[in-house]
């Protein structure tokens, strides 16, 4: 499942500043004012936008959150519409637009906070019709984890729509079934049940994947792992009388962007604005595109000289790999590496990098330049290209109150345990390429064996 894991990795608790830690194919690049103003806060980055029949506006910028005195540090953000199955978007007792939904490339389906939909009645996942038994989820992230039942809506992408698409609401009342015992071991104690609590109202999934599962949930296997499906029977008060379930595909949290029409569903073209080099501490918001769809339209085609390389997806003989790619770092690989707008910083180790006082980020004394070579996920070194990263002092950035910051790292917090009540464990295998990867780029990432993702999965990109 460590390919499906929402890999946020936000600031909790403001730990570095009080102890307690949102068509064109324009590469323009529109800076507004110069330095930092009086509130501390760098010119905000945008590249121009023109609606199309594909693309929707996507802005790092603040949002939700249950710290104060900071703002959030590279959270995606998109404007998301869900709908009753046939509903009309234009009726509000039909559909509901949401803002601060995060955009994550690291997970697969929309989840979004139940009361933000509570109006539409959305129609339950039933696994049953005599009793009715509804389908609930644990979804575990790296810093807590999401509960809910899941629904059926029509989910609109700008103006693509995806009709009757499995989801998640997550369950941010005290009503209902309560996470089971299992699931705050999977969340290590974390359940996300709040806007606040989770820095947005909902996530958007559009990972290399299609579902959010896939064969282990169809057979119901959860041996070695945490149980991910409950069957809940209809009405149920108490988490006591949901049971683990076996769920088939057809009804599992599907990527939304998979469920779109032909040509618009094998991936996703995302363009984020570059932070000038004379943004060292970064930018107050940066506003980019995110189109859907690659190489089936104008705005999406691939260049040439773009480069490209393979996720794994041999999970038998080269596990770590799987839906990974290959990161080489200081003589060092790290077979688990992923490119993720859900992660909000570079993670990885590096013991000759001093850390923040009390926090995994990075704090180096002045600003480090060095590079990473990134290739396929099961042939290391095929496909290599080298890529240029820059770190500088978290603290120093988080205390301007910008948002967007293209040289922010860390190390990997602890591993949650892969059994209940087993040890956490340092990720000495992962190199997380977060949010600042995404930056002055356009990137592509594929879906896999949707038609035409080209033997996919697959990562590519050009600097814009």
């Amino acid at each position: 499942m460590k390919a499906f894991v929402l890999r946020l990795w936000l600031l909790a608790c403001a730990v570095l500043l009080a102890a307690c830690g949102g068509g064109g194919d324009s590469t323009t690049v529109t800076v507004t004012g110069a330095g930092l103003n009086s509130l501390g806060l760098s010119p905000a980055v945008s590249t121009s936008f023109a609606q199309t029949s594909n693309n929707l506006r996507v802005t790092v910028e603040d949002g939700p959150h249950s710290f104060q005195l900071t703002a959030n540090a590279n959270v995606l953000y998109a404007t998301v519409t869900v709908c009753v199955p046939g509903g009309n978007p234009a009726l509000a007792s039909d559909c509901q637009t949401i803002d601060h939904v995060q955009v994550d490339t690291g997970s697969v389906g929309l989840r979004v906070l139940a009361s933000k939909v509570a109006s539409l009645n959305l129609p339950k996942v039933q696994l049953s019709n005599a009793p009715v038994q509804e389908a609930w989820e644990c979804y575990p992230f790296v810093i807590g984890g999401l509960w809910g039942a899941n629904a059926v809506a029509d989910i609109y992408l700008g103006q693509q729509r995806a009709p009757a698409v499995p989801m998640q609401l997550i369950q941010d009342s005290t009503s209902g079934p309560q996470p089971t015992v299992d699931c705050d071991n999977a969340a290590d104690g974390h359940i996300l049940s709040s806007a606040a609590t989770l820095g947005s109202n909902g996530i958007l999934g559009i990972g290399s994947t299609t579902l959010d599962c896939g064969l282990n949930c169809v057979l119901g296997n959860y041996s070695g792992s945490f149980v991910q499906y409950y069957s809940c029977p209809q009405g149920a008060t108490s988490s006591g009388a949901c049971s683990p379930t076996a769920v088939a595909a057809n009804l599992q949290t599907f990527n939304p962007v998979a469920a779109l029409p032909a040509g618009f569903n094998n991936g996703v073209v995302l363009k984020m604005p570059a932070l000038p080099p004379s943004q060292l501490l970064g930018a107050a918001t940066a506003s980019g595109e995110l189109i859907l769809g690659i190489d089936s339209q104008a705005n999406n085609q691939r260049p040439v000289d773009a480069v490209q390389v393979f996720l794994g997806v041999d999970p038998v003989h080269n596990l770590a790999s799987y839906l990974n790619i290959n990161t080489l770092y200081r003589s060092q690989n790290y077979a688990g590496s992923y490119l993720d707008t859900g992660t909000n910083g570079m993670f990885f180790t590096d013991t000759g990098i001093p850390k923040c006082a009390g926090a995994d980020w990075y704090c180096p004394t002045s600003v480090i330049n060095t590079t990473a070579t990134l290739s396929d996920g099961d042939l290391p070194g095929r496909n290599a290209v080298a890529v240029g990263l820059q770190i500088a002092n978290a603290e120093a950035l988080f205390n301007t109150r910008n948002t967007a910051f293209s040289n922010v790292a860390g190390s990997p917090p602890l591993k949650p345990p892969a059994t209940p009540g087993g040890p956490a464990v340092v990720d000495t295998s992962t190199f997380a390429w977060g949010m600042p990867f995404f930056y002055g780029k356009a990137v592509y990432l594929s879906i896999w064996q949707q038609a035409g993702s080209l033997n996919g999965p697959w990562y590519a990109w050009k600097a814009l």
